[in-house]
């Protein structure tokens, strides 16, 4: 039946909803007709339609909740975030669980839209227990606040958050990065390699994430963290990114050693990343007008120009880490890829 609907053409669809009966067994069309319009982009045509609904679906209070819903989500596409909002409050208080639990989520995404953290919080924790997939909007809501409290200088508060974000979701990475981040500028070497440690552990696939962090704060000039690299860099899966920072780390290049396990890595598992990362390193005692020298610049460009990060949900691409993806707003779907030579 929807498929038939979408086929159809703006108005023979208006006439069909009005020619319509509204019932409990025909509501999902006349809902269906009015979503058409929105998704269209025909948000007046579809606020008309579920208007009208309104004062055609009698005092059946399902029905009537159904329609607001879907009312105040024309609202919603429309930017009338004020109306929205009125509907949504009505809407919590309904009897109806579905309903007022959907309605609460919309609340939450407006929130989000808006970026008003603390409010988001309190309703996606009230959301959590019906929905656990939340956990990880709620977790990043935390260190959105977190970043807003260090921005301030409250880092007190942003470890706090930290903290909490990391009891909701306990596979939270980003919360896991920002701790590092604090625990390096107070220069808490202890810490900052348990986190490591973590990180190691429970996302591999995110730990070149921690070279900028490092390179931010001077962290191979910290004997704790310098060894602790150096464990991780014996590791079979250790990113190309951390062994060419301890590649540039090397006082000369008489005593090639992390330049020598950078290319060993490189030769066994071939990638754009680590030919790229290793051409960074060596580049500057590259022969200029050597082949090896005038081919160098070349791979770095384009890998520069590499996607670095995919989202798992959408596919949308790019090199700059997102928490959630500005493509299909998903949170914690952006993963760093490896491209493969």
């Amino acid at each position: 039946m929807h498929n038939l609907l979408e086929r159809h053409s703006d108005d023979a669809l208006e006439s069909l909803s009005q020619g319509l009966v509204v019932s409990p067994e025909t509501l999902e069309s006349h809902l269906h007709v009015g979503n058409l319009f929105r998704r269209r982009g025909d948000i007046e045509k579809a606020i008309h339609i579920h208007q009208d609904l309104l004062g055609r679906a009698g005092e059946d209070g399902a029905l009537v909740a159904q329609v607001r819903l879907e009312l105040a989500r024309d609202y919603i596409a429309g930017g009338l975030l004020g109306s929205a909002e009125e509907l949504l409050d009505e809407l919590t208080q309904q009897r109806d669980e579905p309903i007022s639990l959907e309605a609460l989520d919309e609340q939450r995404l407006i929130c989000e839209r808006e970026k008003n953290w603390s409010r988001a919080i309190e309703l996606a924790a009230r959301l959590v227990p019906s929905r656990p997939e939340l956990s990880a909007a709620l977790a990043n809501y935390y260190c959105e606040l977190a970043q807003a409290k260090g921005k301030g200088g409250d880092r007190s508060a942003m470890q706090e958050l930290l903290r909490e974000a990391r009891r909701v979701d306990k596979h939270c990475v980003r919360a896991l990065l920002m701790r590092l981040d604090c625990e390096l500028w107070r220069k808490d070497q202890p810490a900052a390699v348990a986190t490591i440690g973590e990180l190691a552990r429970d996302a591999k696939t995110f730990l070149g994430e921690i070279v900028p962090l490092l390179r931010r704060h001077d962290g191979l000039a910290r004997p704790e963290l310098l060894a602790c690299l150096r464990e991780l860099a014996a590791g079979e899966e250790v990113p190309p990114a951390i062994l060419a920072l301890l590649a540039e780390s090397e006082q000369s290049a008489s005593s090639p050693t992390w330049r020598e396990s950078l290319l060993e890595r490189v030769e066994r598992h071939p990638s754009w990343q680590g030919v790229g990362e290793y051409l960074e390193v060596v580049g500057s005692e590259t022969e200029k007008h050597s082949a090896t020298g005038k081919i160098a610049p070349i791979i770095i460009g384009l890998y520069k120009t590499m996607p670095r990060y995919r989202c798992g949900k959408c596919g949308f691409a790019g090199r700059e880490l997102h928490w959630q993806c500005p493509s299909c707003h998903a949170w914690n779907a952006l993963r760093p890829v490896i491209s493969p030579l």
